[in-house]
């Protein structure tokens, strides 16, 4: 898992009064709205003697500690109350959690887990759609067994949906199958292509002759690590365009925000065809992939055997390394070693300008070219 992007904390309309615990990246937080109504996102541990804050309570801009009391303010993570010192007393400078920068966008509270200082932050991926006329989103949310990176090469590779998805594809019974040269467009933090196949109508009686049987076009790509596009155009007139961000929860499992703009039979009555379509396409995919071995994706590509059709997820698994090659892969299995004796949090971009922190930043794997310098 990687930290220094954007990830879905949760849906906007869920976070109200109550704080709301929220796990990812295998770790802990607390998501609460302040007296403006301001969404803050801050590491859940209590830096004295480490209780839950999600299970406190908000005190105006505050989040309070349900052990003793201590307070947090949500802008930036610093102790304003300590009670048992009475109300008078400093507060120890090393009286501070974490406090992440938010977003809320989409209908969606984004949190960005990582210390990179705002102007080199990738960004949340794109949704032009949104709020667009003509334009009709759909929202809803998905538990998967499954690591990130198997779910986003899953949407990444066009060669399965010929055989996974039925009303995608006939099942490999065209003798005439194939999967077409892939060219790419890249991007600053992903890459993607668009291709054309044959494809049936849809079945459902609702969805029927939207495309009828022949040619459409749709591709898919990724945006950072865990978020992924996919763009279905059954006529020239008639899109559909999805939107996964993925947020690992640990590395064996996701939750994952499924966004559809559709410009077609927009109004809000298909809502739930349309849903309940995504679902069954979703739970296809998801039988899939959460019976892979290994559960990872192999260290070396030279333990599969990959072909032309598999260009996409090539070029995510290059990505992949490069991030991994800038320290931002967190060290999952040093976390888990040690979780029983010694507390970790995600570094916020205020570990880059204060020090005096009681809890470590988490540990992030050693880039290949660190390790392969340091042996020689």
């Amino acid at each position: 898992m990687f930290m220094n992007f954007w990830y879905v904390a949760e849906l906007s309309e869920n976070v109200q009064e109550t704080p709301v615990h929220v796990r990812m990246l295998g770790f802990d937080f607390v998501v609460f709205r302040d007296s403006a109504g301001q969404v803050h996102c801050l590491s859940n541990l209590c830096v004295h003697r480490g209780a839950s804050l999600a299970h406190g309570k908000v005190k105006g801009d505050n989040i309070e500690c349900p052990y003793h009391g201590w307070q947090f303010k949500g802008e930036d993570g610093v102790c304003t109350k300590i009670p048992s010192l009475g109300p008078d007393a400093k507060v120890p400078a090393r009286a501070k959690v974490d406090s992440y920068p938010v977003q809320e966008k989409y209908g969606l509270i984004f949190a960005f887990l990582g210390d990179l200082p705002e102007a080199e932050r990738p960004p949340v991926m794109d949704l032009p759609e949104y709020g667009q006329d003509g334009w009709r989103v759909t929202t809803q949310v998905y538990e998967w067994t499954a690591n990130f990176q198997r779910a986003v090469e899953n949407t990444l590779d066009p060669a399965h949906t010929e055989f996974v998805h039925p009303s995608m594809g006939y099942g490999g019974d065209r003798e005439d199958y194939h999967v077409p040269d892939l060219t790419l467009t890249e991007e600053d933090w992903g890459c993607g292509t668009m291709t054309t196949f044959v494809s049936p109508d849809l079945p459902n009686s609702k969805m029927k002759g939207l495309k009828g049987d022949g040619e459409m076009e749709a591709g898919a790509g990724n945006h950072g690590p865990s978020s992924a596009w996919t763009k279905l155009h059954f006529s020239p007139h008639a899109w559909a365009h999805q939107y996964g961000f993925s947020t690992p929860v640990d590395e064996k499992n996701l939750k994952r925000y499924f966004l559809q703009a559709r410009n077609f039979r927009a109004d809000p009555e298909m809502d739930e065809t349309i849903n309940e379509r995504n679902t069954a396409v979703m739970m296809q995919d998801k039988v899939v992939i959460e019976r892979i071995e290994p559960f990872y994706t192999p260290l070396s590509s030279t333990e599969e055997v990959l072909v032309k059709a598999d260009t996409v997820v090539t070029r995510y698994r290059e990505f992949i390394q490069d991030w991994e090659s800038r320290g931002w892969r967190i060290d999952s299995a040093k976390v888990d070693e040690l979780r029983e004796e010694k507390a970790f949090a995600i570094p916020s971009p205020a570990r880059r300008i204060a020090k005096g922190w009681a809890i470590e930043a988490a540990p992030t794997v050693q880039p290949k070219i660190v390790a392969k310098a340091a042996a020689e």
